[in-house]
């Protein structure tokens, strides 16, 4: 046994995964605390990117608890990938699934095997259905309306699609669970929480998360239009069966002086708000990327071709000073409404 096998192997402990709860006020501190716990107590393993003789990852099975999903800051640096009209996209892929068009074909097998938002669209017009059949049914019998249901679900995977070889990248995000009870003034609040297998969390939770936080913006909106009551947002609890640092992380970026880094610095100096995300590096506003979106997608459907840049479309005649998007996309999609179609639900196979 080599010198530098028996290095790594003295780092495995008992190998033993171990289970980690975070809490945290905002995402962003959420983000901090759960980069160093992975650090610190992740169980220490070769992660699926891993290269003969690379450093061994950190792994671990976490909750996350985010106690004010809308507070800011969201963004926390050493987590976010992706610059802001990538985050911009990321959260209407998630809310109104507008890439879910991109899936791979014979003729481009390098595009997705599936997306989140077509894996769930249409088992939630069935939720929205019972959720409001169990308010009329508690209404009826019991003189108010109560939606303490714990069936409020819907779920991603497909064993016919993923636990073949050839889907050879299965989704990580697992299951959304959305959770109705009452607080002491009488409001409703929404806790919403996701179940995933896996995920990268310095490259993706931050992000994916930001996502999420969305859907359970609008399912909120929704319930309470829905319903004619408000419907305050509650926590946000992410959980992860393997949330994990790469070795790759340690070997080519540098992680363990980042990880010394962060825990000399606070968060916030490590952190932003999200409409302050968005204004790098061209100065936008939320709006403003949904209309260069918007604009990509048209020139997409036109056939100039996916993700053209933004001097590009100007160069195609677009004005993305004022260039529409579409309207449902500053509330919950027009979706959501629609009448549940058993004949849309995915089958099992």
């Amino acid at each position: 046994m080599t010198d530098e096998k028996s290095d790594q192997d003295a780092l495995r402990g008992d190998g033993k995964i171990p289970v980690i709860a975070i809490e945290a006020d905002n995402l962003a501190e959420a983000a901090h605390k759960a980069i160093l716990a992975c650090h610190d107590q992740g169980v220490r393993v070769e992660t699926p990117k891993h290269r003969a003789g690379g450093s061994l990852g950190y792994d671990a099975d976490m909750i996350i608890r985010v106690n004010n999903p809308e507070a800011e800051p969201k963004v926390y640096f050493p987590g976010m990938h992706d610059a802001s009209l990538g985050v911009m996209q990321y959260i209407l892929e998630m809310t109104h699934g507008i890439h879910n068009h991109w899936k791979k074909t014979p003729e481009e097998p390098h595009f997705w095997g599936y997306t989140y938002n077509e894996r769930f669209v249409d088992q939630l017009p069935f939720v929205f259905q019972r959720i409001r059949a169990d308010w009329e049914e508690k209404k009826e019998r019991e003189g108010a309306g109560r939606i303490t249901g714990r069936d409020y679900q819907f779920t991603i995977w497909r064993a016919g699609e993923d636990i073949i070889l050839e889907q050879d990248d299965p989704p990580c995000f697992q299951r959304g669970h959305f959770r109705f009870t009452r607080n002491s003034d009488g409001d409703i609040v929404l806790t919403y929480i996701t179940d995933w297998r896996s995920r990268d969390l310095l490259k993706a939770w931050n992000q994916n998360n930001i996502g999420q936080i969305a859907v359970q913006k609008l399912v909120a909106a929704k319930v309470s239009d829905m319903l004619g009551v408000p419907v305050k947002l509650g926590a946000y609890i992410d959980r992860s069966s393997s949330l994990h640092l790469y070795g790759t992380y340690v070997d080519r970026d540098g992680l363990e002086t980042q990880i010394e880094n962060m825990k000399s610095t606070p968060y916030e100096n490590k952190s932003m708000g999200l409409d302050e995300y968005f204004a790098v590096p061209d100065n936008d506003t939320a709006e403003s990327l949904k209309r260069l979106i918007a604009a990509q997608s048209d020139a997409e459907a036109n056939g100039h071709g996916k993700q053209q840049p933004r001097e590009k479309l100007i160069e195609l005649g677009y004005d993305l000073e004022t260039f529409p998007y579409p309207e449902e996309w500053d509330t919950w999609p027009s979706s959501w409404d629609t009448e549940p179609d058993i004949s849309r639900l995915a089958r099992v196979v």
